[in-house]
């Protein structure tokens, strides 16, 4: 009769170290990460952030003031690193991301990239030559810019009807 006793006291504490080590090589996250924080996260950048954005590359941007340039490549960046640790947080704990699905999430990602990217060339003095011959990046800038609204509007649009049929 101790035999099965033994053998059930061993396995127990087998999986009760299974357990401990595994939970040791999960990834670590802060205590702020929660699935409402990253859904504020993700509707702010899609809300109030691309409207931001989109009145200063539509409106103000200018090459005089690289300080603008500077800043909206800051908060470009600061964002994506506020998406990716949410995505991140996401799969670890409920296996979904911070956008519709993977292909969007990175698609996401990448436009927020090549934005910032291309507003750095301009920052650095990159010359973006129009049929005139003049320094123009403005174009190149907002088809970047349009391509970002393009993918974000498309998750927006899921968003809405998700709800609406929930």
């Amino acid at each position: 009769m101790n035999f099965p006793i033994r053998a059930t006291q061993r396995a127990l504490g087998l999986l009760i170290l299974f357990i401990a080590n595994s939970q040791s090589y999960a990834n670590p996250h802060p205590a702020y990460l929660t699935n409402d924080y990253c859904n504020s996260v993700v509707e702010q950048f899609i809300d109030s952030g691309m409207r931001s954005l989109d009145k200063y590359i539509n409106e103000h941007f200018n090459l005089e003031y690289t300080g603008g340039i500077r800043n909206t490549i800051r908060f470009l960046e600061q964002r994506l690193e506020w998406l990716t640790e949410c995505n991140d947080y996401l799969m670890d704990t409920s296996n979904t991301h911070v956008f519709h699905n993977q292909e969007d999430t990175q698609n996401i990602f990448t436009a927020i990239n090549a934005l910032a990217r291309e507003l750095q060339h301009v920052r650095s003095g990159v010359e973006y030559r129009d049929d005139a011959g003049n320094n123009n990046p403005a174009p190149f800038i907002k088809r970047r810019y349009r391509d970002l609204a393009q993918l974000l509007d498309r998750h927006h649009t899921r968003m809405l009807m998700q709800r609406q049929f929930q």
